[in-house]
């Protein structure tokens, strides 16, 4: 009997597994043998001849062993490779697939990018993703087109030949580093200066990954100093971190950030996931700052002191589990706010649709597990510039950052608290089913939360007529509350995320405390989830 061939879909970030069955020399193989068929098929020979395809990707054991194998097989295929010169952030492999010209290797477009990264998950996993030549991660129009050839491979290879003879596909290496700079310089403006004059003291930690070759060296390289730790790309064998910059993984650097400000005042501390798309940040304390609060950070930035960068006005992009603190920032400046699904991948098709239609620009694309980019970069996520954007902030206003944000959310009338919680559960989507008929929900006997179903069922049908999914069951409540169930597109877990509400901050904390208590005791009496296994975000 023939054994039914197993199909490895591309999740909102790709395709990531942690067992040996789902990523080793057999489903990498399939994998790739599935791109090289989209990428003959799909562009001429002349394309091709020219235009060669970049790869690149993280510190992980996996990315190593799959990187060179995966430039040989496209090799074999006749697609000519740009093989990273070790390891590199995912955002800087997104804007070489962009601006390759920029690097002065000959070929001036790719046809985008095979990236190897995990990306947060623990160090166990692989990941395996494709950036296309917008630098944007592959929509799903196309990832569903890689699934379509896994089921029905056609093993397609190029037939290259001039009047001498064959020409004989090949692996360069290349290294963007300097491109990179230089654009963060040119085009973004980073204002390095400022940073330096403020006198503020950067601190940060790249959890041995690849954050660790830019984020220090974009800086050192203008003359600001950075106190780092966890800058080797060998893990020690005691080390029992995760790749993803949340408070529970930051310990150590909010240790340092602490010592440091005794005698530096001004003092913020950064850090990155496993291949740097996602940001950390600590504030002069040593104190978590939400990446909600990150992103409002960043938007108040843009929109009052690099308002110059966006003459003809723009636009906010979220997802739709992000906190709408961030809209009402955007009342105050007259911004319009659109919507995505949970994915940056859906972010970044909005950033291309205006880009390409002519629209005005994404002036700050963002999400609440940390990633956004700015109008003028690249539509993927990048890590090092938000961190970048935030210490030009401080440098700025010349103020520590806790101080910065306590007076945006002061000049704010309405006060916001939100919560994520994540369940590893068999019952997700009986919660999901549940979730699309509440009409209400209770907090306390004296506060219930009434939700609007028509405008919570209109959003849903334009979440699914512009992106193909709806991405779960988010509910709204007439005082600017709001709920949203829906699975993870990357783990096996069930996600509810919840934000409320209230005229006073500690009486927003209060609500959302009260909130959080009343949903665990939902969960708990109608699907028998205990109270312990489920989680709160940090």
């Amino acid at each position: 009997m023939q054994t039914e061939l197993k199909i490895y879909r591309f999740g909102t970030s790709g395709y990531r597994s942690d067992q040996e069955d789902g990523f080793n020399d057999t489903v990498v193989k399939q994998i790739t043998q599935s791109i090289i068929d989209y990428l003959i098929e799909s562009h001429s020979l002349e394309v091709l001849q020219s235009c060669p395809v970049l790869i690149g990707g993280d510190t992980r054991e996996k990315s190593r062993r799959y990187i060179p194998l995966i430039a040989r097989w496209l090799n074999e295929a006749g697609l000519d490779v740009f093989q990273a010169d070790g390891d590199l952030p995912t955002p800087v492999l997104a804007y070489a697939a962009k601006f390759f010209e920029q690097l002065g290797l000959g070929p001036t477009q790719t046809v985008g990018a095979v990236l190897m990264t995990a990306s947060h998950n623990p160090w166990a996993y692989g990941g395996y993703n494709f950036l296309t030549p917008d630098a944007a991660v592959v929509p799903s129009s196309i990832s569903a087109r890689f699934a379509e050839l896994q089921a029905s491979p056609k093993h397609l290879s190029l037939q290259r030949k001039i009047s001498s003879g064959e020409i004989t596909p090949q692996t360069r290496v290349f290294d963007p580093f300097t491109a990179y700079q230089q654009h963060l310089k040119t085009e973004i403006g980073i204002n390095y200066a400022r940073i330096k004059e403020s006198g503020l003291t950067i601190a940060y930690d790249p959890l041995y990954a690849t954050g660790r070759k830019y984020f220090p060296n974009l800086l050192q390289a203008e003359g600001i100093k950075v106190q780092g730790i966890h800058l080797e790309d060998t893990r020690p064998h005691n080390y029992q971190g995760m790749p993803e910059p949340s408070a529970s993984n930051l310990s150590e650097l909010a240790a340092l950030v602490k010592a440091v400000s005794k005698e530096h005042p001004l003092t913020v501390g950064f850090a990155n996931d496993g291949d740097a798309d996602r940001f950390g940040v600590l504030d002069e304390a040593g104190r978590f700052v939400s990446p909600n609060d990150v992103l409002l950070l960043t938007l108040y930035h843009l929109l009052t002191h690099r308002k110059h960068h966006y003459p003809a006005g723009g636009v906010l992009v979220r997802s739709q589990a992000s906190s709408h603190i961030l809209d009402a920032l955007c009342r105050q400046h007259g911004i319009e706010v659109i919507q995505t699904p949970v994915g940056y991948k859906y972010i970044a098709e909005t950033f291309i649709e205006r880009e390409e239609e002519g629209l005005s620009p994404v002036i700050l694309g963002g999400e609440s597990s940390g990633g956004l980019s700015i109008g003028g970069h690249i539509p993927e996520k990048d890590g090092l510039i938000a961190n970048l954007l935030i210490a030009e902030l401080i440098a700025t206003e010349n103020k520590a950052l806790s101080q910065i944000l306590s007076g945006i959310k002061a000049d704010l009338s309405e006060k916001f608290a939100f919560q994520e919680l994540s369940i590893h559960t068999e019952k997700g989507k009986a919660i999901l089913e549940a979730a699309k008929t509440l009409d209400e929900f209770s907090i306390t006997p004296q506060d219930r939360l009434s939700f609007d179903a028509a405008s919570s069922q209109r959003t849903a049908e334009s979440l699914e007529q512009h992106y193909g999914t709806r991405d779960g069951v988010k509910l709204y409540a007439q005082d600017d509350s709001w709920f949203l169930f829906r699975m993870s597109g990357t783990e096996p877990l069930a996600r509810i995320y919840f934000e409320v509400t209230a005229a006073t901050a500690e009486a927003a904390e209060a609500r959302r405390a009260a909130t959080e208590s009343a949903v665990r005791q939902w969960l708990e009496s109608e699907y028998g989830i205990p109270s312990d296994s489920i989680k709160a975000k940090d």
